[in-house]
């Protein structure tokens, strides 16, 4: 019910029946009723005497009971910390779902009370003994793993789920009374056993209906505990919806680990489920773009080419394309493997799988993690292709690597993995390996894959120079080949890409022209002859084309065609040194060193922003620019900037800088990859190096500008002052040109730098970290901070130039002794994050600095290292950077504390002098300081790891320890003292002295509030900091906030500060611009608002103040979740909508939060909590565009962001929450929003998106067009468009990893072909890979398969209206059932004669069918399938245990759940056999009486389409054999079965042949 104040219209008092309020009453009673029960239990537990309950017991209650029990043992526990956290933990959890039960049911005890009281009576019963508290501790940690679930439903619970949370809490309390009656059994017991609780029966018993109420994957409910919540079968059906798939998908997302894992990725390359990213396929969709169309299929004709390709056994199995260097083997590699995954059948078999390596998607940089050889490199890369091309080869190479203990390197990976794998020999599939580029190391590979035995070889195809096939694969023993010279086949390929790239020139692109098509013709002529094939020359003479439109320019250039590529080269490196300026040629070479120096590759906007860094250098003195509006290239936002304002990051011009590449700096271009790179790598040959050698002197002269001599020019000064008048002479500044000639010598040149290259990095990485402008730019700060130090190793100081090394030492010094290069080295910035993103991102970056700088020794010793060097040190001339020096000099046995000590000082300061209150402020500086006293102790110092190396790699424990996010109380005692003694505490005036103490009790609060005693600690720093200042609004704030301090007393702190704080904005305007005190004001009144709302007085006041936090400059997402749930929980959609149009107006102050907007808020509402709370308050409020406005502000900043990965959730939750709109208004939207997010994904490959997330979201999309296809009074070319649409969302057949995670989509293209009656040869690949799929799950030895091959074969066989397969395949899901369910039965009768006076289980069995009758048949002695009977042996309880079968399936009209069919029930075709109802609902439905029902997609339109599932007859298994297939159909009482072998041939009709297409059937 809404409060009074906000009772909605009585013209819309409620839409709920009064059936639904009855049956929410009687759930109500229920839990009331269950409670009471739990309460005389916990009555039975302290004696009967209701006295000895504790009305009033909360968690710090119990904690100082605890402590207590501790201070009276004689022997101090050591496990007493952890127990203590455990029981902390345990008690939260208690809390959280009690408050759940206590909101689902008046109780007159605090439920979490009772639990409380419970857990005393236990500690009181074990009191004394040794090991309670490590056993308590094991106990609850398991009790707590399942109540934590419970947490995430808390608001959103309805009376149902409610009684789930009754439930576990019953548990809990019936765990301690199982542990008290153990106290009683075991009298005798000095001291535990390990493990005495989780041990007893009893106990495991009741923690397996803990899990099996809770567990999301299964929920399995066991007979003890389903009595208790038989009437949730509603519930359960949604829960249990997608069970079976969602645990598929988690076991082979497990495999697919396993397999990464095992090939050796580095952390760097995987996605967030531990998957490699795909940058092969990047490579390939890369150069597929730039492709020419029409080209490449002369291959396909090629008789050489057909036979590797086409016979079951090529007498040849290796394919080699021939070629010199830029003839275009690569590009016609991807021409080959495009042409090939477009053909329905390219080999001999049903299946082909393609693996394949492009050199040029896999070029990288020596980084860390990536130390990889070649052939490592492609054996990782080709061998997770094959063992991920489809479900059985996955399943088989996991089997292999569980089996294998070791592998001995990358030739011995192919050997298990794939050529002893029994799938290479699976006679349906056709393995196609394609290598672009020889390389010497791949020989052994090549030999062994080729000199298997069988007739299975796989295929390979290799790019290779003609020099590379005589010297390595020739010479190479057993490996037979062929080659196909490629200037011999694509002469047609080169005339088509010279006539693509004159269509694009604007010069020659219109043939009508006069002229025009001659030139063309005379064009074509003279590349194809002079060019000769070679793309490298062809480019070059394009590229000028391109920018000339005289005609004697392109007659030049067309005669400079046939140059050498060297020649070629020269000129080009030759024209640019003469016509770039200097600045232009410096940046030219700056390009050079990043290339081959940097540590990663670089995209065109890193790139540019790292050449923009040598501003802050040497600044550019400037007049005053024009007023104009200015974007940095790839920056979606406009600046503009004033006349009186110079850029903050400037480039040398304002053109592009991807265009400058192209059009000035020609020797550069952006790859495949996106990234910039020599346009050839022959280029960098002909590159001079600076130096002292004679071949750089001469290349240098040849390549440089040309040198005039002062002789030369007096001959030619002293010809000119004789015929020509002195003021002519001035006026054609001769006397210029003549300085210009002169001062060529020392004019820059195009060269290569090895000696400064590495200082000339150190000093940008110098400049980026200690200039906060430059800082601010996270790629630019992220690779300074990380790559720093090993640019640094890098330099050879004793060959680098004195005047570079003399810029480093101000700026090395700047870095550890000011404000700016601390922070960037050691301080969080990423504050506008969720912390999941922070994890992943800075947390990384910065722990990695710590590691260099602070734990190891080599940061420090490097410093001293260049210090050392007096040509460093002579820029330094301020007398406090000359004592730093001075020190690191003189001491080198005590680096840490010289260098690191203004670092440490400064982090001290930011930690109790400044209002930074999140965790990662905190952590960051403790982490620091703690590891910064560490190296202080010479006892702790010799303990830690010297290198860097040894941290990351070999001694985590060390790492672990000191980056732990859970501090002792006793390192925070040590890390305050030594601030107070840095920071002179002492000197503290009270307010100081108060901002000091809530400074500490956040610390404690934050870092250690596990602590035993902590909540006393904090809690009393704060109000001590009140006390020493009242007008300290911050402890004020955080007193308030406490769950211990009463909303009235929190409701009078925050007012008191709130007005306080109003008046001084009255008296001081400027106080509001500081962003700490905007953040206190902001947080004041959004927690004014929640306790406001808790009390229950004035629900508009508590609103007003929400709405009122927001215009502050402070942002919080996950605070306004919880706003949001409070107003759903009362209906009151009214705010619920105000606050969502307040937040719209105030996007620009969260407009930098966008992470945490999406993580913390719209992805956690919609996607975690799957919440159709925006959608609800929408509806009722008839204010669609509020919410809609929010989605489309939000989306906008993404887009804007580029950030692709949080664009697609933002999408998909406004999809779900369109979706959610009553009567599907808003489908439209749906479809185009849903439309966008997945093109978006197409184009940008997401990095760190869950696959899941974006198939569901196929899925949800395909199921929307096959509906609407099928639509009446639907025009032909709307339905082929929702065909084609269908199609367009399945990917491609050589990318796809398993039917699985597309099964949904491509059932819904098959389902259209066949009610369409139309051959569609994509249907039917995708038909024969699922039918094949199902088939290999049903061949292999693992039964626990074939439930999910029935799953999908029913799906699929009712989708094709095969009603004989369907009711076959149901049968065998419903013979599975019966087996376990006759199991589980024999285990029960077993258990009715228990030993060692352990408890028998519960013979109670609730059968969610209704009727037990099926279940309870006992399965025939002669059936070859009969389940074996338990085991004699004695073994653990939890081992004996069978799986409890559980419902399959249910109703979707009344929800009626069914473990084993007991009655006739109906599937729809045209929903794909996802949707199954009772003959009674099937009736509904065609009555039109279920159109209503919230999320049922199923139609009575559909009727015609259903199919009949037979109930479960034990008959047809009498006497079966094993291996058969029950036939349900059969009118033959002597044909019950047939062969299971049999009935996979009936199956591979479905395989069928080339012609063969998916289209009508009879069924």
């Amino acid at each position: 019910m809404a409060p009074p104040i906000l009772q909605p219209s009585a013209s819309a008092l409620s839409t709920s029946s009064t059936a639904e309020k009855a049956a929410d009453l009687s759930d109500q009673r229920e839990i009331e009723a269950i409670w009471k029960e739990v309460y005389s239990k916990v009555v039975e537990l302290a004696g009967g005497d209701p006295q000895k309950v504790q009305k009033t017991l909360d968690i710090n209650a119990v904690l100082k009971y605890i402590d207590n029990v501790q201070d009276s043992d004689k022997k101090k526990s050591e496990k007493f910390g952890t127990f203590k956290r455990i029981v902390s933990r345990t008690l939260q959890c208690i809390n959280t779902v009690g408050g759940i039960v206590a909101d689902g049911a008046s109780t007159v005890f605090a439920p979490a009370g009772m639990c409380y009281n419970a857990l005393t009576f236990v500690i009181q019963a074990w009191q004394g003994y040794e090991g309670m508290f490590e056993n308590l501790a094991e106990l609850l940690e398991k009790c707590t793993e399942f109540l934590e679930r419970l947490e995430s439903y808390e608001g959103r619970m309805d009376a149902r789920l409610t009684r789930v949370a009754v439930q576990n809490l019953r548990l809990f309390v019936e765990i301690c009374d199982r542990t008290i009656k153990l106290r009683k059994k075991h009298t005798r017991f000095i001291s535990f056993t390990k493990q005495l609780f989780l041990n007893d029966n009893g106990v495991q018993d009741l923690l397996s209906m803990m899990e099996r109420l809770n567990s999301k994957e299964s929920l399995l409910v066991s007979a003890q505990t389903y009595k208790l919540v038989s009437d949730s079968a509603g519930d359960i059906k949604l829960i249990l919806d997608g069970q079976k798939e969602q645990k598929k998908e988690e076991e082979a997302k497990k495999w697919r680990r396993a397999i990464a894992k095992t090939l050796g990725f580095p952390g760097t390359t995987l996605d967030n489920d531990g998957e490699p990213l795909p940058s092969w396929q990047r490579a390939f969709d890369a150069r597929k773009n730039t492709l020419v169309d029409e080209t490449g299929k002369w291959i396909l004709e090629d008789e050489m080419f057909l036979e590797w390709t086409k016979s079951s056994s090529p007498k040849k199995p290796v394919m080699v394309l021939g070629g010199r260097s830029g003839s275009g083997k690569t590009s016609m590699m991807a021409n080959t493997l495009r042409h090939l995954r477009k053909m329905s059948r390219p080999g001999p078999t049903s299946r082909a799988v393609t693996a394949y390596f492009f050199m040029e998607g896999e070029k990288r940089k020596p980084e860390d993690e990536e130390t990889s050889s070649l052939v490592e490199l492609i054996t990782r890369t080709m061998l997770w292709q094959i063992a991920t091309s489809y479900e059985a080869m996955t399943k088989s190479v996991f089997q292999i690597i569980e089996r294998s203990q070791y592998f001995d390197g990358w030739l011995d990976l192919w050997q298990q993995l794939f050529i002893n794998n029994k799938e290479r020999l699976n006679s349906d599939t056709t393995f196609f390996l394609f290598i672009d580029g020889l390389d010497e190391t791949l020989i052994p590979l090549i030999q062994r894959l080729t000199s298997v035995p069988d007739n299975k070889k796989a295929r390979i195809f290799l790019t290779a120079r003609s020099k590379v096939i005589k010297g390595w694969l020739e010479p190479a023993n057993g490996v037979k080949f062929d080659v196909i010279p490629i200037n011999e086949h694509n002469s047609d390929d080169i005339d088509k890409y010279i006539t693509y790239r004159m269509d694009n020139m604007p010069i020659l692109k219109d043939s009508s022209r006069t002229g025009i098509s001659d030139w063309r013709q005379k064009i074509l002529k003279t590349l194809r002859f002079k060019c000769a094939g070679d793309y490298f020359k062809l480019n070059t003479s394009l590229n000028a084309l391109a920018k000339v439109d005289l005609v004697d320019d392109i007659r030049e250039v067309l005669a400079e065609a046939d140059k050498t590529r060297t020649d070629q080269i020269d000129a080009e490196i030759r024209r640019l040194n003469n016509n770039r300026t200097i600045k232009e040629i410096q940046e030219i070479n700056e390009i050079i060193s990043w290339i081959e120096n940097g540590r990663r590759w670089f995209t065109i906007e890193m790139m540019e922003a790292i050449l923009s860094v040598k501003h802050w250098n040497t600044p550019i003195a400037q007049a005053p620019a024009p007023n104009l509006t200015r974007r940095k290239t790839g920056s979606p936002s406009l600046d503009s900037t004033p006349q009186e304002t110079e850029p903050t990051i400037l480039t040398i011009s304002l053109l592009p800088f991807s265009q400058k590449l192209a059009e000035k700096y020609t020797i550069f271009a952006v790859t495949d990859s996106g990234v910039v790179d020599w346009r050839s790598p022959e280029i960098k040959d002909q590159i001079p190096s600076k130096g002292f050698g004679q071949n750089s002197a001469s290349s240098a002269t040849a390549l440089g500008p040309q040198i005039i001599q002062e002789s030369e020019i007096s001959i030619v000064r002293h010809f000119l002052n004789n015929v020509c008048p002195p003021e002519l002479y001035t006026r054609l500044e001769f006397e210029q040109f003549f300085d210009t000639k002169l001062g060529a010598k020392q004019k820059e040149y195009i060269s290569l730098d090895p000696d400064n290259a590495a200082i000339k990095i150190v000093l940008t990485c110098l400049t980026i970290l200690t200039v906060e402008e430059l800082r601010d730019n996270v790629g630019l700060r992220d690779y300074a901070l990380y790559w720093l130090q090993d640019h640094m190793k890098e330099v050879d100081l004793s060959a680098a130039d004195r005047d570079l090394k003399a810029q480093v030492g101000p700026l090395l010094v700047k870095l550890f002794t000011d404000e700016c290069g601390i922070d960037s080295m050691f301080w969080p910035f990423d504050l506008n994050v969720s912390k999941k993103t922070w994890d992943e991102i800075e947390y990384p970056l910065l722990r990695e600095a710590r590691v260099e700088w602070l734990y190891s020794m080599w940061g420090v010793q490097e410093v001293s290292r260049w210090l050392q060097d007096s040509s460093v040190t002579r820029y330094i001339t301020d007398e406090q950077d000359k004592s730093f020096v001075a020190a690191v000099k003189e001491a080198p046995a005590n680096l840490h504390e010289i260098v690191l000590s203004y670092a440490a000082k400064h982090l001290a300061h930011h930690l109790f002098r400044r209002v930074e209150f999140t965790p990662r402020h905190f952590w960051s500086a403790c982490w620091f300081i703690r590891g910064y006293l560490s190296r202080l102790n010479p006892e702790k110092s010799s303990k830690m790891p010297i290198r860097p190396e040894d941290y990351m790699g070999g001694d985590l424990a060390t790492l672990t320890e000191l980056e732990n996010r859970e501090f002792r109380f006793e390192e925070i005692q040590e890390i305050e003292a030594w601030a107070a003694s840095v920071l002179r505490r002492e000197d503290d005036t009270p307010v100081q002295q108060s901002s000091w103490e809530i400074h500490g009790a956040l610390i404690v609060f934050q870092l250690c509030h596990t602590t035993e005693g902590a909540i006393d600690i904090y809690q009393g720093r704060a109000r001590k900091a009140i006390e020493l200042n009242p007008k300290n609004w911050h402890a004020c704030h955080f007193i308030a906030k406490q769950s211990n301090t009463s909303n009235e007393e929190a409701v009078q702190l925050l007012t008191r500060a709130k007005e306080a704080i109003d008046e001084l904005r009255i008296d001081n305007p400027a106080w509001i611009r500081d962003h700490s005190n905007s953040s206190l004001l902001a947080r004041v009144t959004l927690d004014l608002g929640d306790r406001l709302w808790e009390l229950g007085k004035d629900y508009k006041l508590a609103a007003q103040a929400h709405r009122e936090s927001l215009q502050y400059d402070y942002v919080h997402f996950v605070n306004y979740t919880d706003v949001l749930e409070r107003y759903q929980k009362h209906e009151a959609w009214d705010e619920f909508i105000e606050f969502i149009e307040k937040l719209n107006n105030t996007s620009q102050t969260w407009a930098a939060f966008f992470d945490e907007l999406v993580n913390e808020f719209v992805n956690d509402l919609i996607n975690v909590q799957e919440s159709d709370m925006l959608a609800r308050a929408a509806d009722s409020t008839k204010r669609w565009d509020v919410i809609e406005a929010f989605f489309t502000l939000a989306i906008d900043m993404g887009i804007q962001r580029e950030a692709h990965d949080l664009l697609f959730l933002l999408r998909d939750a406004f999809a779900r929450t369109l979706a959610h709109a009553a009567d599907g208004s808003q489908q439209e939207k749906v479809i185009a929003i849903q439309e966008e997010a997945l093109e978006n994904v197409k184009i940008h490959h997401p990095e760190n998106l869950s696959r899941h997330t974006v198939d569901n979201m196929i899925n949800t999309l395909a199921e929307t067009y096959l509906d609407k296809a099928f639509q009446p009074n639907l025009s032909t070319d709307k339905v082929d468009l929702y065909g084609t649409l269908l199609a367009n969302l399945l990917p491609d057949m050589g990318d796809t990893q398993d039917v699985w995670m597309n099964s949904v989509a491509a059932c819904c293209l098959i389902r259209y072909a066949y009610k369409r009656e139309i051959k569609s040869s994509l249907a039917r690949e995708w038909l024969r890979r699922i039918v094949r799929t199902c088939i290999e799950l049903l061949s292999d030895k693992d039964e626990e398969n074939d439930d999910y091959a029935y799953l999908l074969l029913a799906t699929l066989l009712t989708t094709m209206e095969d009603v004989e397969n369907t009711r076959i395949t149901w049968t065998l899901r419903n013979m599975l059932q019966y087996h376990l369910q006759v199991r589980w039965e024999n285990w029960l009768t077993a258990g009715q004669n228990p030993t060692n006076g352990e408890p028998k289980p519960n013979q109670q069995e609730v059968i969610t069918n209704g009727s037990a009758d099926a279940a309870s048949t006992q399965a025939s002695g002669d059936s070859g399938l009969e389940p074996s009977s338990p085991s004699k042996e004695s073994k653990p309880a939890s081992e004996n245990v069978p799986t409890k079968p559980v419902s399959f399936v249910g109703c979707d009209g009344c929800d009626r759940q069914w473990t084993i069919i007991d009655v006739p029930l109906y599937t729809c075709a045209d929903c794909r056999g996802e949707i199954q109802f009772c003959q009674d609902c099937r009736v509904l439905l065609a009555q039109g009486k279920l159109d209503k029902k919230k999320g049922l997609k199923c139609k009575k339109e559909h009727e015609e389409s259903f199919i009949e599932i037979p109930k479960w007859d034990p008959s047809l298994i009498e006497g079966m054999p094993r291996n058969c297939v029950p036939l349900p159909d059969s009118k033959d009482k002597a044909k019950r079965w047939m062969t299971l072998d049999e009935w996979k041939s009936d199956l591979r009709v479905y395989l069928g042949g080339d012609e063969e297409e998916v289209a009508v059937q009879t069924a």
